[in-house]
């Protein structure tokens, strides 16, 4: 499905496994356009949420992911990946990220789409009317990009639980081991939920 600015490549594609414990999505988008930018915010996140990650953390998620992009292995009906490059950590990335796994958790609403609610930062200070796209969280977290993608899960309590839970999927292996993609950040939330914690993996490739 393309349009004069960008092509999707993949929408959102729910997997169920473990009688509804767990569930992951993804979704990628590739700019065809090099003149394309993201939509300029009018706010940036401030961190008005309490953070739960900590720096070894995000270190953590940054060295698990590498390890991950530095062996070939099979992503299904993509077949053999990689090994490809190392990512950076982006803490505009991981800023988006964390924004939505908030919101997830805090609205027990499991999608791309952000919920809409006053836990939607994105949709909110930009005045949008719905649900916060990939996209718009983006551009208000002042992300300027030729391409992106997203991991989403829920229900895994740790950080390995989670990586295997996308790895088990063809479309996620494929957003772990993209050679579009040059920088990372990836968050989580508890939730009071039967799923408990919410996660978010934003990868990109900035202009």
């Amino acid at each position: 499905m393309k349009s004069t600015s960008f092509a999707l490549l993949s929408a959102t594609i729910l997997l169920f496994s473990g009688c509804g414990s767990t569930k992951v999505a993804h979704v990628t988008i590739i700019n065809t356009d090099k003149s394309h930018t993201s939509q300029q915010s009018t706010k940036k996140i401030a961190h008005a949420y309490p953070s739960v990650i900590t720096k070894a953390q995000q270190k953590e998620f940054l060295t698990r992911i590498n390890q991950i992009r530095s062996e070939r292995r099979s992503c299904g009906k993509y077949g053999n990946m990689g090994p490809v490059q190392p990512l950076a950590w982006s803490d505009k990335l991981y800023d988006a990220a964390y924004e939505h796994s908030y919101d997830m958790a805090k609205s027990s609403h499991f999608s791309h789409d952000g919920s809409g609610s006053r836990n939607d930062r994105a949709a909110v200070e930009m005045g949008l009317g719905h649900g916060s796209k990939l996209r718009d969280r983006m551009s208000y977290a002042d992300y300027q990009w030729r391409a992106i993608g997203e991991n989403i899960a829920a229900g895994q309590h740790s950080t390995q639980a989670a990586m295997d839970a996308w790895l088990r999927s063809d479309e996620h292996c494929k957003n772990l081991m993209s050679e579009h993609f040059t920088e990372v950040g990836m968050a989580y939330y508890p939730s009071n939920d039967q799923y408990q914690t919410y996660w978010a993996q934003n990868f990109g490739r900035s202009m």
